[in-house]
């Protein structure tokens, strides 16, 4: 009976080390995430052909949920604007170049600096998608506002030729090289293929 009894035990104590052996040995092989726990953020917005689109995030107390709305919407705006200008620099160098450096400088960064200025008007009109979200509040009593805006590609370019081809009108030899046609397409397609996806 005894040694039916430590057998048993033998047997009890290989099976409890070979299950641990095992489940460490799976453990240890599971990829670790260098970032920790990540998530998706709700009302996300990322570029698409159609438009630029951004995810604004502001945290803080939940007596300033207001206000924390007002920072999670600007910061969105503010990454909106970012590739916005780019896109337009963009486009805007390619069409210099296409036309010839004796174009002028100074044209060039009057239409950029014109170019921004309608930039930041229609960003600073832009409204989230989706009514704000926000996460439950923490044990410190806080919370995190999500906002996602979008700014539709084509409605932009529009505006940004327009704005290119009156004032090129006061520059005689761009007034000849200039095809707005041309050019609004080239505006176009620069922003169609911006995508800078968070």
């Amino acid at each position: 009976m005894k040694t039916l009894f430590i057998s048993a035990a033998i047997a009890a104590a290989t099976l409890f080390a070979s299950c641990g052996t095992t489940k460490h040995t799976s453990t240890a092989q599971r990829p670790q995430n260098p970032f920790g726990e990540t998530f998706s953020v709700p009302n996300g917005e990322f570029d698409t052909d159609e438009y630029f689109g951004a995810s604004g995030i502001a945290s803080g107390p939940k007596a300033r949920m207001g206000e924390l709305y007002s920072v999670a919407l600007t910061n969105a705006q503010n990454v909106v604007r970012q590739k916005m200008a780019h896109a337009y620099k963009g486009a805007i160098d390619d069409y210099m170049n296409s036309v010839g450096n004796n174009a002028g400088t100074d044209f060039q960064m009057k239409i950029e600096r014109g170019g921004t200025q309608i930039i930041d008007t229609v960003v600073n009109d832009t409204r989230e998608t989706n009514p704000p979200v926000f996460s439950a509040v923490d044990e410190k009593g806080n919370v995190t506002c999500y906002v996602g805006i979008r700014v539709y590609k084509d409605a932009i370019a529009d505006k940004l030729a327009d704005y290119v081809a009156d004032n090129v009108s006061d520059d005689e030899e761009l007034q000849i090289r200039f095809k707005e046609d041309q050019f609004r397409q080239r505006m176009k397609e620069s922003f169609k293929d911006f995508t800078q996806n968070q």
